[in-house]
C-alpha cells in the first residue's frame, strides 16, 4: 500500500551545517528509496528471474520452465507469463490510466491544454496508417510483397525507440527534481557533467545493442539497412560505443570524486538514482537472453515511479479539495483501491487482455473478408485473399494509447514553466 502523502510540505532534508552531502528528497528518504530509487530493484528481479530460468530455453519466452499441476491440471510457466503479463497488467498498463486520470478528468488541464488533449487521440491513427500506407501507395505504384509489409517494420522501429525515449525523459525529470531539490542547478560544469554523462550512459547501451555480433538472436528486426548491415561496421560501431561508454563512466566517477575532494557539496540522491539505474540499462543492453526482455526490465521501475508520482500529485492537488472544482477525479485520489480497480478496468477494458484480443480477431476477420481484400486488388498483389492485415492494424490501433501516453506525459510535467505543478509536487 503506497504510503499517505501529507497536504503541506513533505520534503525531509538530513541537511546539516557544513555536511559534504545533501540528502535532500522529493517526499522523504523511505519514500524515495522504496518508489524512486529503489524501483530499478524491479528491473534487476527480472534479470536475476531471466539468466536463471531462461537459460537453455530454445525459446526463452515461450518454452515452459516449469510445470505445475494441481490434481488433474498441469499449467506450464514461461517466462512470457512471469515477466511479460506480471508486468503489462500489474504495472505498464494501469500506469497509460494514470495519464488518463491526471489530464481529462481535470478541468484545469481542459482549460489550458485542450489542443495537446485533442491532438493526443490523433496518435491512436498512426499504427493503423502505417500498416495501410504502402498497400494504399501499391494502388497507384507497383510494389513487392516485402515492401507492402515495410510500413509496419517502419512503425515498430519507431515506436520502440519513442518508448525507450519516453522512459530516458522521465530518468532525467526525476534526476532534475533531485538536483532542484539539493541546490544543484546553479553550477554550469556540474550541469554539463550530468547533462552528458546521462544521456550518453542510457542512449549508448542501445547502440551497443542494435550493433552486437549477437543482435540477430534476440527477437528484433533484422537491421540489414545497407548502412549498418555488414558484420564489419556493427562490430566497429559496438566496439566504438563499449570504449566510450567505459570512457564515460570512468570520467564520471573521478569527476565525482575530484569534486568531492574539493570540498564541493555533493548531491547524495541524485548519485543514488544514477547508480540505480545505470548499470541495469547497461546490462539488459548487453546479454542477448535479456535481449528479448527489454521492454520489461527498463520499464517497471518507471511504472513504479510514475505511479508514485501520479498519486502524489493526485493527494496534493485534488484529496484535499473543498470546491468541489474537481468533484470527478478526487475520489480517485482519495481511496487508493478506487485507483487501482479503476486501473484494472482500463487495462482488461480497453488495453489489453482476452476482450482485447477478442476485438482483435473479430474485427480483424471482417476486415480481412471484406476490405483488404479489395485494396489488395488494387494494388496488384497476387493473391489479394491472403493480405491478412486486418488483426495488425486493430492492434496497432491500441498501441495508440501507449504513443498517447508518451506525449502528453512530455506536456504535463514542466515543473520550471508550471507553476500549478510545482505547488502540487511541492518542488
Amino acid at each position: 500500500m503506497l504510503p499517505a502523502i501529507p497536504e503541506k510540505n513533505v520534503f525531509l532534508s538530513r541537511e546539516l551545517s557544513g555536511q559534504r552531502i545533501r540528502w535532500n528528497w522529493i517526499i522523504h528518504w523511505r519514500a524515495d528509496l522504496v518508489w524512486y530509487v529503489g524501483s530499478a530493484l524491479a528491473g534487476w528481479l527480472y534479470v536475476i528471474l531471466v539468466l536463471n530460468l531462461g537459460r537453455g530455453l530454445k525459446d526463452p519466452l515461450h518454452d515452459p520452465f516449469y510445470t505445475l499441476t494441481l490434481g488433474s491440471h498441469s499449467f506450464s510457466l514461461t517466462l512470457y507469463l512471469a515477466v511479460f503479463i506480471s508486468w503489462a497488467f500489474l504495472v505498464d498498463s494501469p500506469h497509460l490510466w494514470a495519464t488518463l486520470a491526471r489530464t481529462y478528468l481535470d478541468p484545469d488541464e481542459w482549460s489550458r491544454r485542450r489542443r495537446e488533449l485533442l491532438f493526443a487521440l490523433v496518435l491512436f491513427g498512426i499504427g493503423p496508417i502505417a500498416v495501410l500506407g504502402p498497400y494504399l501507395l501499391g494502388i497507384v505504384v507497383p510494389l513487392s510483397d516485402r515492401a507492402m509489409a515495410r510500413g509496419e517494420e517502419l512503425f515498430f522501429a519507431f515506436f520502440r525507440l519513442w518508448a525507450y525515449q519516453h522512459v530516458v525523459r522521465q530518468h532525467w525529470g526525476f534526476l532534475m527534481l533531485y538536483k532542484r531539490r539539493n541546490s544543484d542547478l546553479q553550477d554550469p560544469i556540474e550541469n554539463r557533467a550530468d547533462f552528458w554523462f546521462f544521456n550518453l550512459s542510457l542512449y549508448l547501451p542501445l547502440l551497443m545493442f542494435v550493433s552486437a555480433p549477437w543482435y540477430d538472436e534476440t527477437g528484433f528486426p533484422h537491421l540489414d539497412t545497407g548502412l549498418i548491415g555488414t558484420h564489419v561496421i556493427t562490430q566497429t560501431v559496438h566496439s566504438i560505443c563499449f570504449i566510450l561508454y567505459l570512457a564515460i563512466v570512468v570520467g564520471y566517477v573521478h569527476f565525482q570524486i575530484r569534486r568531492w575532494a574539493n570540498g564541493v557539496t555533493r548531491n547524495g540522491p541524485k548519485l543514488l538514482f544514477l547508480l540505480s539505474i545505470v548499470p541495469l540499462h547497461f546490462v539488459v543492453f548487453a546479454q542477448p537472453l535479456l535481449g528479448y526482455f527489454v521492454a520489461p526490465i527498463v520499464t517497471v521501475g518507471h511504472n513504479l515511479q510514475y505511479h508514485r508520482i501520479v498519486w502524489m500529485y493526485g493527494r496534493n492537488k485534488y484529496a484535499g479539495d473543498g470546491t468541489g472544482q474537481y468533484w470527478l477525479v478526487k475520489p480517485i485520489f482519495r481511496q487508493l483501491w478506487l485507483y487501482l480497480l479503476l486501473g484494472g478496468v482500463f487495462t482488461f477494458g480497453f488495453h489489453r487482455g482476452p476482450w482485447i484480443n477478442f476485438l482483435e480477431e473479430t474485427l480483424g476477420f471482417y476486415f480481412d473478408r471484406w476490405i483488404f481484400p479489395a485494396i489488395g486488388l488494387m494494388a496488384g498483389l497476387t493473391d489479394p485473399a491472403t493480405v491478412g492485415v486486418g488483426a495488425q492494424v486493430i492492434g496497432l490501433l491500441f498501441t495508440g494509447w501507449s504513443m498517447h501516453h508518451y506525449y502528453l506525459d512530455g506536456k504535463i510535467w514542466h515543473v520550471n514553466r508550471d507553476s500549478a505543478v510545482a505547488r502540487s509536487l511541492n518542488v
